[in-house]
């Protein structure tokens, strides 16, 4: 059997009668499916470093990628410490590196002895400037599929390929093309595809460098954006049953404003609030397919406001996805309101079982679940709706929504002040 020494002697051989064999001024560019390492000093004694935690042991989660992830050992150690060195992770982000350098490492020590729950992938950004969006997808999937191969029990989360203006916009489009030709290796079950670019957008969805000074890496801001974009995800996927704070409580982190003539939204002593009047309504930053959502509200008198669930970001959220309304009951402000105007009640569709909410100016809580087609709402612990949305598929021509299996959440700006804590959620399969 060959000693690795010769193996890359072979590679190299090759790869240099390829070269030699084209013109001078054409590029030998690697393959993105053919594992290599790097010649660097840094990077063959980072990747000594990484084996030997891997000889530890202990091991629940692989943070796999380029120095994007090698980044959360700078600016995103803060993110680091509190969500993912609880959880045994090792950073497996090498700055510069390709999918064939990736590739190279998970055959060469960084898989062998250990059994982790998830492996989070990011990577191929650095393969645009010599390899075909085809070419950088087929990289991202070699490396999926020898993660499934050595290690079938693990869960895999394969995220999108960042955004990045520092390029030009014909590469920006390749890396999307990428992205969108990997993105069908989560037909594996034990792989799962997420997009959370948007996490990382203004809203007008441009990437600034208040997220990422170079438009490429992020800051400090930016890995609080990423990691709180996927908790909810990595926490299902790694088998935890405790929940996700969808509002942090200090500011707007993972929620942006959609229209509106003037921000209207912001928080206040742990609250999350609207003063109303020229506002748009505020969506997480990323889509939600089945959930349990808690959180609590404080409505005051003639207020009016609503929780979307799977809404698009154009039209109106109501209608493009589902509103559960908010709503201070007892009101003469909106006349004589129909059942399915209360609060608690799914907007249009669905009228409460009962009434069950309290005076405006209290704290009140709602619960909602929403797995496949059946949406439950509780309202101060009392179960209001237990509803098969199919149901009403017949009216999808005007309420698009009553179709939609994943979506934004939201809430709703109506003009009036609303305050909101405690917003959180638990993602299901």
């Amino acid at each position: 059997m060959k000693n690795q020494g010769s193996i890359w002697a072979s590679r190299l051989f090759l790869a240099t009668a390829c070269c030699m064999a084209l013109a001078v001024s054409v590029a030998c560019a690697e393959s993105t499916v053919t594992p290599v390492p790097r010649p660097d000093d840094w990077w063959t004694q980072r990747n000594d470093a990484v084996n030997a935690r891997i000889k530890e042991g202990n091991v629940d989660l692989l943070m796999i990628g380029d120095s994007i992830t090698h980044g959360w050992e700078s600016a995103g150690k803060a993110e680091w410490d509190t969500y993912y060195a609880k959880r045994n992770a090792v950073n497996m982000g090498f700055s510069g590196d390709r999918t064939q350098h990736v590739l190279w490492r998970l055959e060469n020590g960084h898989l062998a002895g250990i059994s982790p729950k998830l492996a989070v992938i990011m990577i191929g950004t650095n393969n645009f400037g010599d390899n075909t969006a085809e070419e950088i997808a087929e990289g991202v999937k070699a490396i999926v599929a020898k993660l499934r191969a050595t290690l079938p029990d693990m869960k895999i989360l394969l995220l999108a390929i960042f955004p990045r203006t520092d390029v030009d916009k014909d590469n920006q489009e390749k890396l999307r093309q990428a992205t969108a030709l990997f993105a069908p290796a989560a037909e594996d079950p034990m792989v799962e595809f997420l997009d959370i670019n948007r996490a990382f957008l203004n809203r007008e969805g441009v990437l600034t460098k208040e997220v990422m000074p170079d438009f490429l890496h992020p800051n400090e801001l930016g890995y609080a954006l990423w990691a709180h974009a996927v908790e909810p995800t990595i926490a299902r996927l790694m088998g935890e049953e405790g929940w996700s704070d969808l509002f942090n409580g200090k500011d707007l982190t993972g929620w942006s404003q959609v229209g509106g003539e003037k921000l209207t939204w912001g928080v206040d002593n742990g609250m999350l609030f609207t003063d109303g009047g020229g506002g748009g309504w505020l969506g997480t930053t990323r889509e939600f397919a089945n959930f349990e959502l808690e959180l609590e509200f404080k409505v005051p008198a003639g207020g009016n406001s609503g929780v979307f669930v799977r809404s698009t970001l154009e039209g109106n959220p109501a209608y493009q996805g589902l509103e559960i309304q908010v709503l201070d009951d007892d009101t003469k402000v909106f006349g004589d309101l129909k059942p399915w105007q209360f609060t608690g009640s799914v907007y249009s569709l669905v009228a409460p079982s009962r009434r069950a909410s309290k005076a405006a100016g209290e704290w009140q809580t709602m619960y909602i679940r929403y797995e496949g087609v059946n949406i439950q709402v509780k309202l101060n612990g009392e179960e209001i709706v237990n509803s098969d949305i199919s149901t009403f598929k017949d009216r999808a021509k005007d309420h698009p929504g009553v179709l939609r299996t994943a979506g934004f959440i939201g809430l709703q700006d109506h003009g009036s002040r609303l305050d909101y804590r405690n917003i959180k959620l638990r993602e299901l399969p």
